[in-house]
């Protein structure tokens, strides 16, 4: 069964018949319950714009929190992934987008004509596309 001890129980009754009705929790000394603060986050994107290459290991050494808790702040509280070793913001800029969205159309429109089987020749993903073909060799043309 999982209750309250009774010396817990007594010790918030004395301090509520001594007229401390408030039920937060008091500062304490010793290590913070999380290091995802405002200022981390700050700092370590100011030290990520200096140095997209920084390591993990680096930023840990020089600021003295869990490699855990940078990575939790790099990827989840700026967005950031590690692609080929720099921290690059996964957001895609207003460009990028329009860069996206023209070549997408672009191939739309290349494809419009043909069968529509050719399209499974093209192969999406969330950084790049690659149009794929295997052309037939030059024995294979003349059977």
């Amino acid at each position: 069964m999982d209750c309250t001890s009774r010396s817990i129980v007594e010790r918030w009754a004395d301090r509520f018949r001594s007229g401390d009705a408030d039920v937060t929790d008091l500062p304490r000394s010793g290590r913070p319950v999380s290091s995802t603060t405002s200022e981390n986050v700050a700092l370590i994107q100011s030290m990520v714009m200096e140095d997209k290459c920084i390591t993990v290991n680096q930023l840990e050494q020089s600021m003295e929190i869990a490699s855990g808790a940078i990575h939790t702040i790099l990827t989840t509280e700026l967005d950031y992934r590690s692609i080929c070793g720099k921290w690059v913001p996964h957001k895609r800029s207003e460009n990028q987008r329009l860069a996206r969205l023209n070549i997408a159309k672009k191939l739309l429109k290349t494809y419009e004509n043909c069968d529509s089987r050719r399209l499974t020749e093209i192969i999406t993903g969330d950084e790049t596309w690659v149009y794929y073909s295997t052309p037939y060799s030059k024995y294979k043309k003349r059977s």
